[in-house]
């Protein structure tokens, strides 16, 4: 784990996270099918995965002493596999030092790999991760939406845009379509009055520090 580290350490020292995107292939295994850096380890990525598949949940920690990781599975219709699904992994690697990123910002991550396609998606298509992965970056590394998550200030303003985000979306769906569907209402209703809680509690924790001071 020490080599493994000394491979990401260079990076994490200059970035926020590592993204990755893994896929639990029901034939060729647990594997990674893109990365924000080079992976030197593929069995490590491998073996991550399985550690990960091996839980119920859907948004899984695994610590690494020196570093850890945040994994968020996915599930794509696919007719062709076992369950009518494939399962897919967006894996964020962090140093120890940094906190967890909050699940509303995978839920928002969710919502951005779905909007590949799933007919790109199931073809592993690595120019449309290679977007995907660069877009994360624009949102939450170049902008600094996300990182650091110390300032409420920053946490506010990161609930704000992922409010607007949604929002966004919801109108590009409707121009594209010329409907909403009531699932995907929902599910943005769902996410954006996640985004107002953060708000409110960042704001609430503000003011009883403000208080005991």
């Amino acid at each position: 784990m020490i080599e493994i580290y000394k491979n990401f350490k260079e990076h994490l020292n200059i970035f926020p996270f590592i993204t990755i995107i893994g896929k639990y292939d029901q034939i060729l295994g647990p594997r990674a099918l893109y990365s924000s850096v080079p992976i030197k380890d593929e069995e490590f990525v491998r073996n991550l995965l399985r550690d990960a598949l091996n839980t119920k949940n859907k948004f899984v920690i695994l610590d690494f002493n020196q570093f850890y990781s945040q994994v968020c599975k996915i599930e794509v219709k696919d007719s062709t596999a076992r369950g009518g699904k494939q399962l897919y992994a967006i894996i964020l690697l962090r140093h120890v030092e940094n906190p967890l990123i909050p699940i509303l910002h995978f839920k928002r991550i969710e919502m951005m790999f779905h909007k590949i396609g799933t007919k790109k998606i199931l073809n592993d298509d690595e120019d449309y991760f290679k977007k995907f992965i660069e877009q994360i970056n624009e949102i939450y590394i170049n902008k600094a939406d996300l990182l650091p998550l110390e300032s409420v200030n920053l946490q506010i303003r990161s609930g704000v845009n992922t409010i607007q985000g949604f929002c966004e979306l919801i109108l590009e769906e409707k121009r594209i379509n010329g409907k909403l569907s009531d699932d995907i209402v929902v599910s943005y209703i769902e996410m954006m009055l996640d985004s107002c809680n953060d708000i409110i509690i960042a704001v609430e924790n503000k003011l009883k520090d403000s208080i005991v001071k």
